[in-house]
């Protein structure tokens, strides 16, 4: 069966490129309801024209199903799924390719979603097309369940699922193989703050050491992103414009970060340069915000920029319990377990300036931890920063029995493919749509020790990659739908 699958799908190999070429054409940034009413029609109308049933639920998402109900054995009724998502985080900077373009060079095929989660999705509709043509004799539904909030706030899945019914099993092509059983749990938190009003008397005393007063701070726009850009504003307070040009150009040379200088009118802007990835792998990114603060902090401690007393208090905060820690020791929060690792805090967008601030922070935990004890350590843990705290969203951490019929049907399949038969299932700081359901773990796409591409400029699945996807899809629903004993 592996090599007459094989067969079969390496015949819609141009097919699966053109289809995925036009679905990253889409520009389907999550919260932005025109791209994903776009992008959700298209690959609904695709997967009509590969022969099955496609229905939009509302504009919440969709279902794209064939088969089921065929005889009366054991497993008739049975409904196994696929469970994608279609919207993308945004392109950010440093592309040498267009993110929306769907580029193929040197093998690979370039663009925003390509392997999270697009690339995906098409191998495993193309998976289901090549089930079909097979005759298999099943008795199980296959069924596509397309999701379109995945990289943001969980508000539409909620209500999708209020009106379909959930598989019996699903597996989610949207992290790393050879299958996920434990999942990081996720609290993303924002603070805010309204700064105190101070009297005009209290302004920037004119004898002061600074020459710089400190406008505004912004950088980052997703919580789930290690964010590469952020910028403050300098107001020239005091003596000439060149002068501080050149005092901060010599800091930023002595900190070593990554930070241009730049003028906009009467102000000056510092930009910091950090490196994306994805939030539940922050440690391999460079996080610009915290970059930012840091070097705020030195400018103010050798009388170069001026704070307000409540930005003073908050940059301080800020330096002395978050900094370039990826783990949350100074807060208290340090913790792991052996199948999903450390704690991580990543820094995903700020708004600064004289009257408010707003941080927002993406928590994850331990598999091991529970949400609603996290929660109250966190909200401990934040009390020092005297600022609001709202949970913008939280889910719990996801652990799935190993032993499962289904995870070793899958388990199964992949060390058959590979020929890695020591291959076991793995734990994960990633959030997958799996948490959304009550019967399903993510399973791959990514082979083990291939770069972590998600969330990066330059975004791309290997053409080959995307093939041999859609191969072990297939060979995966064949061994979670085929009638026991029937011919394989």
């Amino acid at each position: 069966m592996v090599k007459e699958f094989k067969e079969i799908i390496r015949s819609y190999q141009e097919e699966m490129l053109k289809s995925l070429q036009e679905c990253i054409k889409i520009k389907s940034l999550s919260g932005e309801e025109k791209g994903l009413r776009q992008v959700l029609q298209y690959f609904l109308e695709l997967g009509q024209s590969l022969g099955f049933q496609a229905k939009n639920i509302d504009n919440l998402g969709g279902v794209i199903e064939f088969g089921g109900n065929q005889s009366n054995g054991p497993d008739s009724g049975k409904t196994i799924g696929i469970i994608v998502h279609l919207d993308v985080v945004p392109e950010g900077s440093g592309w040498k390719h267009d993110p929306f373009a769907g580029q193929i060079e040197d093998g690979k095929i370039y663009g925003r979603g390509a392997i999270d989660d697009k690339g995906p999705a098409i191998s495993a509709l193309y998976a289901m097309k090549a089930v079909k043509e097979s005759g298999l004799d099943m008795q199980a539904k296959i069924q596509m369940i397309i999701g379109l909030d995945e990289e943001t706030i969980w508000d539409k899945t909620p209500k999708l699922l209020e009106k379909i019914t959930e598989p019996d099993f699903s597996f989610v092509p949207d992290s790393m193989f050879p299958i996920v059983i434990a999942e990081k749990g996720l609290v993303w938190l924002e603070l805010k703050k309204n700064f105190k009003p101070k009297p005009a008397s209290e302004s920037p005393p004119q004898h002061a050491y600074s020459g710089l007063e400190l406008k505004k701070i912004a950088g980052g726009d997703s919580l789930n992103i290690v964010p590469d850009y952020c910028e403050a504003t300098l107001e020239v307070k005091k003596r000439e414009k060149a002068h501080w040009q050149q005092k901060i150009k010599e800091l930023i040379t002595k900190s070593q970060f990554q930070m241009d200088l730049a003028e906009h009118g009467p102000d000056l802007t510092i930009i910091s340069h950090g490196k994306p990835a994805h939030a539940f792998a922050c440690y391999e990114g460079r996080n610009a915000i915290s970059q930012m603060i840091l070097f705020l902090t030195q400018a103010e401690m050798q009388n170069m920029l001026y704070l307000n007393e409540e930005q003073q208090q908050f940059l301080n905060l800020f330096a002395e319990n978050i900094g370039l820690d990826h783990y949350g020791k100074a807060l208290g929060l340090a913790c792991e377990d052996a199948l999903t690792g450390r704690l991580t805090i990543n820094p995903g967008y700020i708004k600064l300036d004289k009257q408010t601030l707003s941080l927002g922070l993406d928590i994850r935990f331990p598999a091991g931890e529970q949400l609603d004890s996290m929660k109250e350590k966190i909200s401990s843990a934040f009390q020092c920063f005297q600022a609001e705290q709202i949970i913008l969203d939280s889910l719990e951490s996801l652990n799935f029995p190993e032993d499962n019929e289904h995870i070793q049907k899958l388990l199964k399949v992949y060390r058959d493919y590979t020929g890695d038969q020591k291959a076991k299932p793995i734990g994960m700081g990633g959030t997958t749509f799996a948490k959304a359901f009550k019967r399903a773990v993510a399973f791959g796409p990514t082979f083990p020790g291939k770069p972590k591409v998600e969330h990066q400029a330059d975004e791309y699945i290997e053409l080959e990659h995307l093939m041999q996807c859609a191969e072990i899809y297939a060979l995966a629903l064949k061994e979670l739908t085929q009638v026991p004993g029937s011919p394989a």
